[in-house]
């Protein structure tokens, strides 16, 4: 009797981990059509003989269904979709979200794959590997994508890329009308938006290249601005994936906000789209650069309190070729050079920490208005001054430029801008102003204006 109670609490004990880990399985009700996930999280989509959820979460109530809609909580662990060849299907991933589509995928009506904030979809495996669909839909918005590494095989499609989204596919095949199945008229719409981009890769008909079209072949300036793009989208998801990681809180609603434009200066608040006259007189220039990390503290429908902190780089170009911070003047102004504009340039560098606390109203995935005040402090160094350019101009002095940091006493040590932003999305249109001199008591009031385009 003792060794068969000792037999059987030496099973259970061995057999508990696993009961832990033990996979869930779910069937998907008839009614699904669509299928959404949002905040960090992750799906794999794979093909299979019927519609079922897989997921290895002993978390309870980790979906819900509503109007057709089956939506997973963000912090739900990684979840697998097993997908019949019968079943059509929207699938929808918002909000750094990742949805990824593994091997080959049977005949089907319709797929539709959409990609919103940031979120990623991809399509794994090679180009052995055929994803098939009378009508293939696919629409990235504001800065998502959505990539394929496999042949999207289809009759109709529609493709819509914008806010700075990538729809980069391996190829298209139009399949041939012996497989139409009666599907219709042809319809093939590729819809580019607000500096989206649609590369189709591979384009055939009934395996037959007809073209390519590849992200190599864009013009130079293109590639670079892509790739900056990239980068900064990159940037923002790990970004946003180490903090969640981080943190106890869900940071599901954390935001970045990247901003970047045209600035000038004026005497007083608010005058500097008039600018200045005389040697202090500024270019309007597109050289304002800001980006801010921003937590909620209050959010609700239709509004949200945020606080965050930020960098904000200006280099303010002079009208006057070449100028000189003076300090002997009362008060310290900036005196002209004698070179001519074919010879130098002049320009003042200026770099700030903020800290931002921003009332939002509206929903923020579509229409919302923001106000954010922005106190902060003056951040100087080696990249912070006047800067001079002078061109080639003679044997005894060659292309050069002179940094001149006697100006960075002078820098006012506090900030407090106001902005306001009118946004649909991620994408929209700021103006900011600042409410304190950008240099001390002791030198000439400069309130900077700054205005373009947030993220």
């Amino acid at each position: 009797m003792k060794h068969t109670v000792l037999y059987a609490i030496t099973t259970l004990a061995m057999l508990a981990p696993a009961t832990v880990q033990a996979q869930r399985v779910q069937s998907i009700p008839d009614e699904v059509n669509e299928i959404r996930i949002e905040g960090h999280q992750n799906l794999h989509i794979v093909a299979g003989d019927e519609n079922r959820i897989e997921t290895n979460s002993d978390k309870s109530g980790i979906a819900r269904v509503r109007n057709g809609r089956m939506t997973f909580s963000s912090d739900a662990d990684d979840i697998t979709i097993r997908l019949a060849p019968s079943r059509s299907m929207v699938f929808r991933a918002e909000d750094y979200a990742t949805m990824v589509f593994n091997g080959s995928f049977a005949i089907r009506d319709n797929l539709t794959v959409e990609t919103e904030d940031y979120a990623r979809a991809t399509f794994a495996g090679d180009t052995t590997d055929t994803v098939r669909a009378a009508n293939i839909v696919l629409r990235a918005d504001d800065f998502s994508r959505i990539t394929s590494n496999v042949i999207l095989k289809h009759y109709n499609y529609e493709l819509a890329s914008s806010d700075f989204s990538r729809i980069v596919l391996a190829g298209m095949d139009l399949m041939e009308s012996s497989e139409a199945n009666n599907w219709g008229e042809l319809l093939l719409s590729t819809h580019i938006n607000d500096k989206g981009k649609v590369y189709r890769g591979r384009v055939s008909a009934g395996g037959i290249l007809l073209k390519t079209d590849y992200p190599e072949n864009d013009d130079i300036t293109s590639r670079v601005e892509v790739d900056a793009t990239d980068r900064a989208v990159d940037f923002a998801r790990d970004l946003s994936t180490e903090l969640k990681r981080n943190s106890k809180k869900s940071t599901r609603n954390t935001e970045f906000d990247f901003a970047w434009g045209w600035h000038n200066w004026g005497d007083q608040i608010g005058n500097g789209f008039s600018g200045l006259e005389g040697t202090a007189e500024a270019v309007t220039n597109f050289r304002n650069l800001q980006l801010a990390i921003n937590v909620p503290l209050i959010n609700t429908t239709g509004f949200a309190l945020k606080a965050g902190v930020g960098v904000q780089w200006d280099k303010f170009r002079f009208a006057t070729p070449e100028v000189f911070y003076d300090q002997s003047t009362d008060p310290y102004g900036f005196a002209a050079g004698t070179w001519g504009s074919a010879v130098a340039t002049s320009s003042l560098k200026a770099r700030s920490i903020m800290l931002p606390i921003k009332f939002e109203f509206g929903n923020r995935h579509r229409w919302h208005f923001s106000l954010t005040a922005m106190p902060g402090f003056a951040w100087t160094g080696k990249n912070t001054g006047m800067r001079r350019h002078y061109n080639e101009v003679a044997a005894t002095m060659d292309e050069h430029t002179d940094k001149d940091y006697s100006i960075n006493t002078h820098f006012n040590p506090y900030r407090l801008d106001v902005r306001a932003a009118v946004q649909y999305g991620s994408l929209g249109f700021y103006v900011q102003a600042a409410t304190l001199p950008l240099l001390k008591d002791d030198s000439q009031k400069l309130y900077p204006i700054m205005f373009g385009i947030i993220l």
